[in-house]
């Protein structure tokens, strides 16, 4: 997508990567938070609360994966 003479593309590229982080602290965070209201509002056992994280962390390392993926594919461009 972004050439080597593109200041507007190179800008796309790092504001994709900056994004990174914030994907893989987004599935564990969200896992743990639908955890706690699973087991404070209706009695779930407190072991779905590692399974609901690390469901969340596989989703957000699939996504990781695609969003570096499709960096690499601009970059080559």
């Amino acid at each position: 997508m972004a050439k080597k003479d593109d200041p507007a593309g190179n800008l796309w590229i790092m504001g994709l990567a900056l994004t990174l982080p914030m994907i893989l602290l987004s599935g564990p965070l969200s896992g743990y938070l639908i955890s706690y209201w699973l087991i404070r509002n209706f009695g779930f056992p407190a072991y779905l609360t590692p399974v609901l994280m690390g469901l969340g962390l596989f989703g957000s390392g699939i996504q990781c994966y695609g969003l570096i993926r499709k960096l690499n594919q601009s970059n080559k461009n």
